[in-house]
């Protein structure tokens, strides 16, 4: 049995056994992670985003066993455990070694993708005194379970990490009570109404991105975990992630805002738009500026159209969703997305926004107009810190709005991007 039997592929979404997945760098996990730990705290976010990844990652191997069993393997609870942490592994997310039975047990993360990439990142300047790993530990916490068809949920928490300080990353499971998480994790069958009448527009650009769309997943086919568990590639560690996850924690984070701290809400949305350019600037940048890139399809010369166009195409060849250029100039942009991954959350969970919802969409889409307007591609400036806080954290003229999505009924999602 090989991924490829349980990965497919529909209007630019990807899917492992029915559950949507996406690939996204280091950087923008961080970020993402480090957002929702500031508006609640650092043990309250990390509790939420431990269960959040427990919720979803439970979903996906359950899914992913009974397909297995569909094609006549039953897995033993020790073979369960192993496939689940082979799929982390060639996820980019480091390698997990589970111990325990339907008591609980104790967990060891070598190369662990969040607190690595905490580590290689932040390590020489910060000191962290809470673990990074909550997807780890809620992956973890979901293998358990699912490997021996427990009634009961595992609390994982992590008592070493190595962001922290500590050699390796080591995690203790115990029974637990419903996660405080309620959510509906959604899978392909949510988005059949997206994908069934699925009959794009046509936009600018449209056969270089497909062309460059088909490339890169061609080339990201062949992408897993070294043997570190680790997918080094454009200047960034990747991994593939679920897309509910991503989702999870943004939308729950927004929705307890709501509740408790209307104040803080659109704080929290520009944040979340910032998720969008932070993914732009580092993967989409990464990828322009990658030898890979130069040798399938030359040298990035810089134009509005080539630039534009090559960041629709990386978007759907990450799983991000059929995004389309519907008006281009050099003052305005407007994409509509015919299929995204984060409206099908929305309307799979009553509690999570139906307009205005696609925040990393309205980000990305922003920081695509930036890569043009502000990168001499000519020139080629390192993409660090330095210009990143340049491009998006000083004044620029360039500003996004939301007019159509998906989980509002309209035909495809829809942002604006104007000077």
């Amino acid at each position: 049995m090989t991924w490829n039997d349980l990965n497919s592929t529909t209007a630019s979404l990807d899917f492992i056994s029915s559950n949507p997945v996406v690939y996204h760098c280091h950087h923008f996990n961080l970020f993402l992670d480090q957002t929702v730990d500031d508006f609640y705290d650092p043990e309250r976010g990390t509790r939420i985003r431990t269960a959040m990844a427990r919720s979803a990652c439970e979903t996906l191997l359950q899914s992913l066993y009974r397909s297995l069993e569909k094609q006549h393997t039953h897995l033993l609870p020790p073979k369960r455990i192993e496939l689940a942490q082979n799929l982390f592994k060639d996820f980019g997310h480091g390698r997990l070694f589970i111990y325990g039975d339907e008591e609980g047990g104790k967990v060891e993360g070598e190369y662990l993708h969040y607190g690595f990439a905490w580590r290689e990142k932040y390590g020489r300047q910060v000191e962290r005194r809470h673990p990074a790993d909550a997807f780890a530990g809620g992956f973890a916490a979901a293998a358990l379970q699912t490997a021996y068809e427990a009634k009961h949920p595992y609390a994982a928490k992590e008592t070493d990490c190595i962001a922290t300080g500590a050699t390796k990353c080591k995690f203790e499971l115990t029974k637990t009570e419903r996660s405080e998480v309620d959510i509906h994790i959604p899978d392909v069958t949510t988005m059949e109404p997206f994908l069934t009448s699925f009959s794009p527009m046509a936009g600018a650009e449209e056969e270089r991105i497909r062309q460059i769309e088909a490339g890169l997943r061609g080339f990201l086919a062949g992408v897993r975990g070294d043997q570190r568990g680790l997918v080094e590639a454009f200047g960034v560690f990747v991994t593939r992630h679920s897309a509910n996850y991503y989702n999870g924690i943004s939308y729950r984070m927004l929705a307890d805002l709501t509740r408790t701290a209307p104040f803080l809400k659109e704080s929290a949305e520009e944040l979340l738009r910032e998720s969008g350019h932070v993914c732009v600037f580092n993967t989409f940048g990464g990828i322009l500026y990658s030898p890979e890139w130069e040798a399938n399809f030359g040298r990035i010369e810089g134009g509005l159209n080539e630039v534009v166009s090559s960041c629709m195409a990386i978007a759907r060849a990450l799983g991000f969703g059929h995004w389309t250029i519907a008006e281009l100039s050099e003052n305005h942009l407007v994409v509509r997305a015919f299929t995204e991954y984060e409206s099908p959350f929305c309307l799979a969970n009553d509690w999570a926004p139906r307009s205005g919802n696609c925040y990393f969409l309205q980000g990305a889409a922003l920081a695509i107009m930036r890569l043009y307007d502000a990168i001499d591609w000519q020139e080629k400036p390192a993409l660090d810190q330095r210009l990143y806080l340049k491009l998006f954290k000083s004044e620029h003229p360039w500003k996004v709005t939301q007019t159509k999505s998906l989980a509002n009924g309209d035909p495809y999602s829809e942002v604006i991007v104007s000077r």
